[in-house]
């Protein structure tokens, strides 16, 4: 803790470790800098090691002994080391991931510093759990609300009981946030605390490369080496958001038992749907796409206008509705993955971008076709716009409710326009 408040935390320590006040306080043995949850890149953290033990001491905890509203009992070793992992041994080896993770940042890493993952409803309850790592409009009144679909307010409770509920829970996000991604990992430890019989399926890993995760949540799990899975995965080759995001879900995985899958095509495969159509496809791969009907012309007509403001309309009409069947094709394969990954578990748990986690059209409404007897839930982390502080501006209306079961809005995370920087990169390619 900040060296200033040593005087008040290392005496009521003392007390309760005699009774009296009379035992003596050791010196400080451990200074070490890190980042905790919630603060800024601060000074110095001073571990001082008494007797006995208490785990993570901060002002609450010692004030609280100094007025004797804890049992000296409670603060034994034995007694803090329970269940929930909060003894001295267990501090310790929080400090040192926290220690080993700023170290390898340092060291030009990619690794987050790790501490215990904080509960959904810690996060979203106003009290500083929150610390939302975007900068932009975090004053907006709806940054970290739940809404359903038709507006009304909801809450963690509400999400996370349905979650639980759900065969199939699909986490949309924004791929640039970090809150999105700190979200869904709340939502995930959340779920694993109460089975751990869960598999997480990723957007963000094509088929070719599912042998790189294939050892989680079995036997072997023990000897991934998290911090070499960003290059075995391709990460930053293929394009993805730095991967320290990410990287939360993948130790929760590791830690719970969790095991992970890959959801997307590859992008060759994409590419050629997009050249060619479906149609030189096998008939096995087209029904497990669920590309073997035609798409219903309403919402074929959506998805197209959605591609075409998504590239900010400098794509060449005749590409739209390609690239709209190659969409189609992704969101035919996640929900492959999310039924094969929940036929050998309890639950599959959907990582991806907002569009593909929409009801009418997205993988939710394939795997209503594929298993008609699961409940899919659907979660969108959502960027507020300015100060439009209404449900009803994100398209949550009683009269038209969006297509998702939750929406959890967030601060953005950037404010620059991608049409300048996708404009700029078209312009280089032409030059090129």
């Amino acid at each position: 803790m900040p060296s200033d408040d040593a005087g008040v935390a290392a005496p009521a320590i003392a007390q309760a470790a005699d009774g009296d006040g009379s035992a003596a306080v050791a010196a400080d043995k451990v200074s070490l800098g890190y980042r905790r949850k919630g603060d800024e890149d601060f000074a110095e953290v001073n571990v001082s090691t008494v007797e006995p033990f208490a785990g993570a001491v901060d002002h609450r905890l010692a004030e609280s002994v100094a007025a004797s509203r804890i049992p000296q009992a409670a603060l034994s070793p034995d007694r803090m080391a329970g269940a929930a992992g909060n003894g001295a041994s267990a501090f310790l080896r929080k400090v040192a991931a926290a220690g080993d993770a700023a170290a390898r940042v340092a060291a030009g890493g990619s690794a987050a510093p790790a501490f215990e993952a904080t509960p959904l409803s810690s996060r979203l309850s106003g009290a500083g759990e929150q610390a939302w790592q975007s900068r932009y409009f975090a004053d907006n009144p709806l940054v970290g609300g739940i809404y359903q679909g038709d507006g009304n307010r909801s809450d963690a409770s509400a999400l996370l009981g349905a979650a639980k509920a759900a065969r199939y829970v699909l986490l949309g996000e924004t791929h640039d946030n970090p809150d999105h991604h700190r979200l869904q990992n709340d939502i995930v430890a959340d779920l694993a605390a109460q089975s751990a019989d869960m598999s997480l399926v990723f957007e963000m890993i094509p088929m070719r490369l599912g042998s790189a995760v294939s050892a989680f949540g079995s036997s072997e799990a023990g000897s991934i080496d998290l911090d070499s899975l960003a290059d075995r995965l391709e990460w930053t080759a293929r394009g993805w958001p730095d991967f320290s995001g990410y990287r939360p879900l993948f130790e929760t995985a590791k830690r719970q038992g969790l095991s992970v899958a890959a959801g997307d095509l590859d992008r060759d495969v994409v590419s050629s749907i997009a050249a060619n159509g479906v149609d030189n496809l096998p008939a096995e791969e087209r029904a497990r796409l669920s590309l073997d009907a035609p798409a219903d012309p309403a919402l074929r007509a959506e998805l197209e206008d959605e591609v075409r403001s998504a590239h900010c309309g400098l794509m060449p009409v005749a590409a739209i509705a390609p690239m709209a069947v190659a969409q189609r094709a992704r969101d035919g394969a996640l929900a492959a993955a999310m039924v094969d990954a929940a036929k050998t578990r309890d639950k599959a748990v959907l990582i991806a971008g907002a569009g593909h986690v929409r009801a009418d059209r997205g993988v939710p409404s394939i795997l209503k076709k594929k298993d008609p007897a699961a409940d899919a839930l659907s979660v969108r982390m959502l960027e507020v716009a300015g100060e439009d502080g209404d449900p009803a501006d994100y398209g949550l209306s009683a009269e038209a409710p969006a297509p998702y079961d939750f929406t959890i809005f967030t601060p953005r995370a950037d404010v620059d326009d991608p049409c300048q920087s996708l404009r700029r990169r078209m312009e280089e390619k032409a030059g090129e």
